[in-house]
């Protein structure tokens, strides 16, 4: 994490305001987040299928099982690495390099364990190769509307239910925390971040990030390894 990052975070905590962290990871790959933080924060995971505090996880939405079968099955006939997160857990069913890279810019290992073990889903991740994760998302929505799948990356489809974005879990976690919509502000780079924007009261979008998302946002900062956290941060303190 950029030591800019870590001032701008701080720079919030000083001003009074609520810091809240929105991400596709699981709450195991957050730990070491915490470790680079030195504390624990308040965050939707999964994609919106997660609101955690700490150890606990305050909201939550699955996937029907009907969708996932779906998702599933269809990756299986694509080839696709699929990892699978049920709460707390990220599983496999076999070791694949594919999944092997996403341990390494995550920080952690996925169990390896059969999904029919899984009581519930709350994300599949499937990873292919560059425009076959485009090509399974468009034909998994046409298959069914249970789904809300969205790529990260291009080589990254995430699935979770159609009751689950990043937005829906804004509304809620400030539902939770007594905080009006119209006072947060939202920072974002990825596609996923779309519905996220949708519910924010300003937003900022990395200057790396895509482009339908810098066309949408109150403000374009610089690229994430580029201080764009922190010139972000300064834009909306009104310090730019």
């Amino acid at each position: 994490m950029l030591d800019s990052t870590k001032r701008a975070l701080g720079l919030l905590k000083e001003k009074g305001h609520r810091i809240i962290l929105a991400t596709a990871r699981s709450p195991v790959a957050m730990e070491p987040i915490w470790d680079q933080l030195g504390c624990e924060l308040f965050y939707i995971g999964l994609n919106g299928a997660l609101i955690v505090q700490g150890q606990s996880i305050l909201w939550e939405e699955a996937i029907p099982p009907a969708g996932a079968a779906e998702a599933l099955g269809l990756a299986r006939r694509y080839g696709f690495s699929i990892n699978v997160y049920a709460g707390r857990r990220w599983v496999i069913e076999q070791e694949n390099p594919l999944s092997q890279v996403e341990a390494e810019i995550v920080g952690v290992q996925p169990e390896v364990a059969g999904f029919g073990s899984l009581e519930k889903l709350h994300k599949i991740l499937v990873i292919g190769g560059d425009g076959a994760a485009r090509q399974y998302q468009r034909e998994l929505q046409a298959r069914t509307c249970e789904l809300n799948v969205s790529i990260s990356k291009p080589t990254y489809c995430e699935i979770v239910s159609h009751r689950a974005s990043k937005g829906r879990a804004l509304r809620q976690a400030c539902a939770l925390l007594g905080v009006d919509l119209e006072d947060t502000v939202a920072f974002g780079d990825g596609e996923n971040d779309g519905e996220l924007f949708a519910v924010a009261g300003r937003t900022v979008a990395m200057g790396n990030g895509h482009p339908a998302l810098r066309a949408a946002a109150d403000f374009v900062t610089a690229s994430n390894d580029g201080d764009g956290i922190l010139k972000g941060v300064l834009w909306a303190l009104g310090q730019a």
